[in-house]
């Protein structure tokens, strides 16, 4: 009897961390990978999140920012992005995006180096948009897990 609620604690507390787990494996606001770079930037990015994206892009990609700049209000929100990307093997992007009041969307890019054709291997700009991509890139890096 004592093994049976071991085992159903064990399982219990194994189903419950899996669930805590789950939104560190999102792409958002950013993924480096061997197969994948995924950076988004809302309006509710964080100064220290927008850092940690650029470190770990320096760090782990050959991608370079060109340009990156952001205005923020007294809310602290984003009110104005500004991004120069340069992936270093012929894909290169500028993303500009003015944040409204309420604007829940996300903008930046996403450099699938599995795929070769050019609207598969990098696309760039609204990512609230390109829903079919971001659900690709989770479901490769589940399967990779």
């Amino acid at each position: 009897m004592r093994k049976r609620i071991f085992t159903l604690i064990l399982l219990t507390i194994s189903f419950v961390c899996s669930f805590a787990q789950e939104d560190s494996k999102s792409p958002y606001p950013y993924y480096v990978g061997k197969d994948y770079v995924v950076v988004g930037v809302s309006a509710k990015t964080t100064d220290k999140e927008l850092l940690e994206i650029r470190q770990n892009i320096l760090k782990y990609s050959s991608i370079r920012f060109n340009e990156f700049d952001v205005i923020r209000g007294e809310d602290g929100n984003i009110y104005f992005l500004s991004m120069k990307i340069d992936c270093r093997d012929g894909y290169s992007a500028y993303i500009s995006h003015s944040f409204e009041k309420g604007d829940t969307s996300v903008h930046g890019f996403i450099r699938d180096y599995t795929k070769t054709k050019f609207n598969r291997a990098f696309y760039y700009g609204d990512l609230t948009n390109e829903i079919s991509g971001i659900e690709r890139v989770k479901q490769a890096i589940a399967e990779k897990e």
